[in-house]
Order: structure tokens, then sequence, then C-alpha cells
């Protein structure tokens, strides 16, 4: 499965986040604590889900998308999990 060490962030990814109220420091808590990356339904803008832990506990669902380096990946936005999410997590 696909391992995550890096974010390529945009500036317009950063605004997304901002919308759902996440800081983009939160993903890096969630790469650097205990995460699951599953593939996305299909017809989604993103191949993959990040689904992790941050450092106050909250989990939350990244939707990424593959860059050239295999261990950068670019979130295209982030939320709170949804009961069904966090389920995954356990």
């Amino acid at each position: 499965m696909a391992r995550i060490e890096e974010f390529d962030l945009s500036a317009w990814s950063i605004e997304k986040l901002w919308k759902h109220r996440i800081d983009p420091r939160q993903l890096y808590a969630v790469i650097a604590g205990r995460h699951i990356v599953t593939r996305n339904r299909r017809g989604r803008a993103a191949s993959h889900v990040l689904i992790g832990l941050d450092d106050q506990g909250q989990c939350l669902a990244i939707p990424v998308v593959p860059t050239d380096d295999p261990l950068i990946w670019r979130p295209i936005t982030a939320w709170y999990c949804k009961p069904s999410e966090e389920a995954k997590l356990r």
C-alpha cells in the first residue's frame, strides 16, 4: 500500500483545508502517527484517502493523489472523519 512521508501542498489545497477549518499542520501530524491509506471510490478526484489522527486526537480523512515521487502525495482537501471513516482506522 502507499507510503506517505511528505505533502505537496498548493495554495488551492490549503484554501480548501481552511474552508473545512483544518490547519495544514494537522496533515503532518496524521502522517507522523498511526494512519491508513485506502483506495478512494471510483470517479473521485483523488485515487486514495489517508485516514488518521492529528495531535489533538481528531480523525481526519485526506483525499490524496500521487506525485512523481512515491513518498510525496498531493492532498486535494481534508475533513473531519465521518463515523464510517473513523471505523476504518480501528
